[in-house]
């Protein structure tokens, strides 16, 4: 008899789409709104990085969408407060979970920012774990810079929000050196903001001198 020693072939692991490739399905839909527990079952396990991502996407540059910033403001500081708090493993509230964000945003982030981030996937890959494994370190970044987004100084919302996505798109990929990048940002954006500070105080002191 002879014995048969054919050797099991493991099932391929499925291909988790990229963030991009999320973005430009969630925008081919038709529906006007999409509840944002779709997004987060096109994310799986990396929900916390994918929903900062889309939250934060359009105010790195001047998207065509007045109302983008009150829609998805608060949820930015939930979900960094939440990650902050519990981790990566944590399941998010309900209250995110039903959220409808108008499809418009998805089309316009799409058309704005896909490219440069589909670009900066390529790049991206698993490294420097240490930064990674610190998920409640993250959070409170993440919470830090979502709230200097919600200070009212003029043309100062890209760079907090460039700084929170690099973050956002390191804890996606597991890229250690995003999240490092994104945080150095975030300490030098902080000194800019003390300087600012500092010379609108001395600014006004000068020209209260003057009368």
């Amino acid at each position: 008899m002879e014995q048969d020693l054919t050797i099991p072939v493991e099932p391929a692991a499925e291909r988790i789409p990229s963030a991009s490739e999320i973005l430009r399905s969630l925008a081919a839909r038709t529906d006007p709104a999409i509840p944002f527990g779709d997004v987060v079952a096109a994310a799986g396990s990396r929900v916390h990085g994918l929903a900062l991502l889309l939250f934060v996407l359009p105010e790195t540059i001047p998207l065509p969408l007045p109302s983008a910033s009150s829609i998805l403001g608060v949820p930015l500081l939930l979900i960094s407060a939440h990650l902050a708090i519990f981790g990566e493993a944590a399941r998010l509230p309900s209250r995110i979970l039903n959220l409808k964000i108008p499809r418009s945003i998805f089309v316009a982030i799409v058309r704005y920012v896909a490219p440069v981030l589909a670009w900066l996937e390529r790049l991206s890959r698993p490294r420097w774990d240490i930064f990674v494994r610190e998920e409640h370190p993250m959070g409170i970044v993440c919470l830090y810079l979502s709230l200097i987004l919600f200070l009212p100084i003029p043309l100062m919302n890209s760079p907090p929000a460039i700084c929170l996505a690099a973050v956002a798109l390191g804890i996606l990929h597991r890229d250690g050196l995003l999240i490092a990048a994104g945080t150095a940002g975030g300490v030098i954006l902080t000194g800019a903001l003390f300087f600012i500070a500092e010379f609108a105080a001395y600014l006004f002191a000068w020209v209260m001198r003057l009368f």
